[in-house]
């Protein structure tokens, strides 16, 4: 099904729930988004585009995930830009609401337990953010009715909790991880780039550089030593967070690999005021 080329934009969830209601028997690719827009974003965008009819977009920075209000108030806003942006990836409809209340004015209480997920890196570092997380991507899922929804892996924790919402609550929504996009020296692309320095971009590169080490180290067995000396290196440059090795599947922590079992590095690290995350698979 072909749409027209100009991009459309809803500032109100009944507006877009309106438009949306005049669309029969298509499917729907929604990429949600804070903003600040790079070529991570857009290659959720041509990954929905290949495998849906219709792209849906958000742009909203949503209070309720941020631990640290300076964080929040400090996110970069270029919704200008990010509107030429979108409208040059031909994404179909932005969904940019015109206030907060907009986004949250239907929500109905739920419960899901993440169990461990809420426990370990991010769920640990940041109490409630998941809960946060959940909260606007439940509401932003009914705003905009997909039937498949795309998340970069470089919020690899964000996307497993996303998953196991979608199949605690029975929403029919396929979640999509796509791939981390990096820029040619290996640096994990994210709107927080934006806030870094000329230097600290440079810094900024720590992250992936250990990771890196960590993939091409890691195997079979005990991985400590790795794991300290990937340490030493963020502490050099950066304020890390932490480090681990994780079983994909599950998000726990190990200090020994085994054979068929599916691995990830984690990295979280404050460079000057700014903190990023990022995640490589490890292969045993």
């Amino acid at each position: 099904m072909q749409f027209d080329s100009k991009m459309e934009i809803f500032r109100t969830q009944k507006t877009l729930k309106q438009y949306l209601s005049t669309l029969n028997e298509i499917t729907i690719g929604f990429v949600p988004t804070m903003g600040a827009l790079h070529q991570g974003h857009l290659s959720l965008i041509k990954r929905a585009k290949e495998e849906t009819d219709l792209v849906v977009c958000s742009i909203f920075v949503n209070p309720t995930q941020f631990n640290e209000s300076a964080d929040f108030e400090n996110y970069p806003i270029t919704h200008d830009k990010d509107i030429s942006i979108l409208e040059n990836a031909s994404c179909d409809v932005l969904y940019l609401p015109e206030n907060v209340a907009d986004v949250y004015q239907n929500e109905t209480d739920f419960s899901v337990d993440l169990g461990f997920l809420a426990t370990v890196m991010e769920g640990e570092k940041r109490p409630g953010h998941f809960d946060g997380v959940m909260r606007v991507v439940k509401l932003l899922f009914e705003i905009t009715t997909p039937t498949k929804a795309f998340f970069g892996l470089k919020d690899f924790q964000q996307y497993s909790v996303i998953r196991k919402m979608v199949s605690d609550l029975g929403m029919e929504i396929d979640i999509v991880g796509c791939d981390i996009i990096r820029e040619e020296n290996g640096l994990a692309m994210s709107s927080r780039n934006a806030l870094l320095s000329k230097t600290e971009k440079k810094d900024a590169l720590v992250l992936s550089k250990t990771l890196k080490f960590l993939q091409e180290n890691c195997k079979e067995g005990d991985i400590r030593k790795f794991l300290i000396e990937g340490m030493d290196a963020l502490f050099k440059i950066s304020i890390p967070e932490y480090l681990i090795v994780a079983e994909s599947k599950t998000l726990k922590p190990v200090i020994s690999l085994k054979k068929g079992i599916k691995y990830r590095a984690f990295v979280v690290a404050k460079i000057g005021n700014v903190r990023l995350i990022d995640n490589i698979e490890i292969f045993v």
